[in-house]
């Protein structure tokens, strides 16, 4: 499907990036229905109640999805057989456009606790899912190929990630010989994480790998997480928090 561009006019750039804060200061208040759902669930709902899939392309000039079930208006998360392709410049774009408080300081300390009660533990969350992914490229590589193989194929099993929902226990394999499985950095506590949530997420990146914009969405969960949280970011990375680090890859 070709790519679709168009220029974004200052005005509606500027229009787009006081929806931006505005959003971020009002996100308790808003999608109040949106309670009763769970992690990354209830923060994409709240996101819907402010500006929809059409509206949000108009915004940025591009195509949010190259290819996929999805329609302009909605996202088709139950399609079997196909999966939304992203656009990588939808990815770039909202890395830049949707952290104002990289520039502005007080925008910053204005909606820290707005980032410590709703976003920081789905960040975390995904941060934590694709580091362990990323931490064997190998597997990561041949399991989006795979992934991708069938759904060409049309052979997708509805249940196929069920099969990750232990993935960040220590004792995940993906082989029962030792020597033939793949091995991992592994992060102590990491397990405690809700394991349908883990399965979904492990879903999302290896969806990800396999249209090539895992890098941009990487990037743009980094650049929120350094600014908002930089002390996980630290502990997460720093070989020296994790003296070890080497001697858990299992």
């Amino acid at each position: 499907m070709p790519l679709f561009v168009k220029e974004v006019d200052s005005s509606q750039e500027k229009k787009f990036k006081e929806l931006i804060e505005t959003t971020w200061i009002q996100f308790p208040k808003i999608g109040l229905y949106c309670e009763k759902e769970i992690s990354y669930h209830k923060i994409f709902c709240k996101l819907q109640t402010v500006i929809g899939l059409k509206k949000l392309s108009e915004y940025l000039g591009i195509q949010i999805f190259l290819e996929g079930p999805h329609s302009k208006y909605y996202l088709e998360l139950n399609d079997q057989y196909q999966f939304g392709h992203y656009n990588p410049e939808f990815a770039r774009k909202i890395r830049n456009l949707f952290l104002p408080a990289k520039t502005q300081p007080k925008f910053l300390q204005l909606t820290k606790p707005i980032y410590e009660s709703w976003f920081k533990q789905t960040a975390r969350e995904f941060f934590i899912v694709y580091q362990k992914l990323d931490s064997n490229p190998k597997f990561f590589r041949k399991e989006a190929d795979r992934y991708l193989m069938l759904v060409e194929e049309s052979r997708l099993d509805p249940y196929y990630f069920d099969r990750f929902i232990l993935f960040l226990y220590p004792a995940f394999t993906d082989n029962e010989d030792p020597e033939e499985a793949a091995k991992f950095f592994i992060f102590s506590g990491d397990e405690n994480m809700d394991s349908q949530i883990v399965k979904e997420l492990v879903g999302f990146w290896i969806r990800r790998k396999a249209d090539g914009t895992d890098t941009e969405f990487i990037l743009g969960l980094v650049d929120l997480i350094k600014l908002y949280d930089p002390e996980f970011y630290e502990l997460r990375t720093s070989l020296k928090n994790n003296p070890n680090k080497n001697e858990n890859l299992r």
